[in-house]
């Protein structure tokens, strides 16, 4: 390994190192003092601080991340506006992931319709999956501190979310047409939906009740309202099952309807304003520079 490629490895290691500590220095004050003071407890602000600052520090790591990727296995190369664009369509995510949610009484409360997978999916459309990952990860570690799950929901998130962007964007990445935006979408729907239900089923309910303390009386209770208005219906022993085909598996299908709507209307526009601002990935393997075709990338019927 030559020294330049040596360089960006370390510099991510060591940033990211950084970045963590921060955000697990910030947990744990938290913790303890949340232990210390029970139920008069708020969070200070400087705990926020710390784990924002921590998470914006892990982000910048991936930068280095990149440009080692790039020299060691010669991919894309990306300028700075690129990687600029990233960051934009991350922070948009970010954004939405906060304020562009709404809630449905036929699913339960903790389950929220949101469009923060928009902008994590159009630029894994137009930049590659790793692109998409970067921006559920950037959602992830700065919706983090303000948990109210103690980070089981923000999981939940990440979890889907990888499953979504990584399965659409290889998929799109090989058929770039209207066609293979659709197989894409279909697919990626596909892989979120059964990533959410067996992480429903296996890891997310058990630690919302383990970890931040759910009485397995009141999901049931949740549920057994919207299923029948009356209680009876749902009970503990059944809870499950209902949950995860009566409420999960048609909540994720309604999302990502919505979501895919949104993101076959935005694409195109929005790839043109990305190519005019920042231009195309150029990728040598697959096409000279002067042989480039602007409109490789976009959306369009065969």
């Amino acid at each position: 390994m030559d020294n330049s490629k040596k360089k960006y490895l370390i510099n991510f290691i060591v940033i990211a190192v950084i970045g963590l500590a921060m955000i697990i220095t910030g947990f744990i004050i938290d913790k303890v003092s949340r232990d210390a003071f029970e139920g008069s407890y708020s969070p200070a602000w400087y705990i926020y601080v710390l784990e924002i600052v921590g998470a914006s520090i892990f982000l910048l790591s991936f930068g280095n991340l990149h440009f080692y990727l790039q020299s060691k296995y010669n991919l894309r190369k990306m300028t700075i506006k690129q990687m600029s664009v990233i960051a934009v369509f991350s922070a948009l995510s970010v954004i939405l992931y906060y304020f562009g949610k709404f809630k449905l009484p036929i699913f339960p409360s903790w389950l929220d319709i949101q469009f923060s997978d928009v902008p994590a999916l159009i630029i894994s459309f137009m930049y590659g999956p790793l692109s998409g990952i970067l921006a559920i990860v950037a959602r992830f570690f700065c919706k983090l501190p303000g948990t109210s799950t103690v980070g089981v929901g923000e999981l939940a998130d990440l979890l889907i979310g990888f499953a979504l962007v990584i399965t659409a964007g290889l998929i799109y990445k090989k058929h770039r047409s209207f066609k293979g935006a659709l197989c894409a979408m279909a697919f990626g729907m596909l892989a979120g939906t059964v990533v959410a239900t067996l992480g429903n089923w296996m890891i997310l309910i058990p630690a919302y009740k383990g970890i931040a303390g759910f009485p397995q009386a009141a999901l049931t209770g949740a549920m057994d309202t919207i299923i029948s208005g009356k209680q009876g219906v749902v009970t503990d022993d059944n809870f499950m099952i209902y949950y995860l085909f009566v409420a999960v598996i048609p909540f994720n299908v309604f999302r990502y309807s919505i979501v895919f709507i949104i993101t076959l209307l935005l694409y195109k526009h929005l790839h043109k304003l990305v190519i005019y601002y920042a231009g195309n990935i150029r990728d040598e393997n697959l096409v000279k520079d002067e042989e480039f075709d602007s409109e490789e990338f976009e959306l369009q019927k065969e």
